[in-house]
């Protein structure tokens, strides 16, 4: 007796969401004529381009004496990953030398 209520509630639960889907910004719903509310999909769609570059990722590695920190980014010119280690000592002052670190590998851009 109660299963007509529950279908009756996931159906208006299921317009609820494909409405609010439909109103948000940057979404496109694609689904063919034939399709039920099931089916479609939520795409989302970039409207311009400022992340068109990959990025430059970098990791810090504890070391005895200080931190090794390797800088990684896809070339995609060349189709390939350049990789550069950089040693930093307990001795000097680890936020100036990571500042110094990213200027200088985002000037070889």
């Amino acid at each position: 007796m109660l299963k007509w209520f529950y279908r009756w509630l996931g159906n208006k639960i299921n317009q609820a969401n494909s409405v609010e889907e439909a109103d948000s910004p940057g979404i496109n719903l694609i689904g063919s004529n034939r399709a039920t509310k099931k089916s479609l999909r939520a795409v989302s769609v970039r409207e311009s381009d400022e992340l068109n570059t990959e990025p430059i990722t970098f990791k810090m590695f504890k070391a005895s004496g200080g931190w090794a920190i390797e800088f990684r980014q896809y070339d995609n010119r060349n189709d390939r990953v350049d990789t550069n280690l950089y040693v930093v000592n307990d001795e000097q002052e680890l936020g100036k030398h990571i500042s110094q670190i990213i200027t200088m590998e985002a000037l070889k851009r």
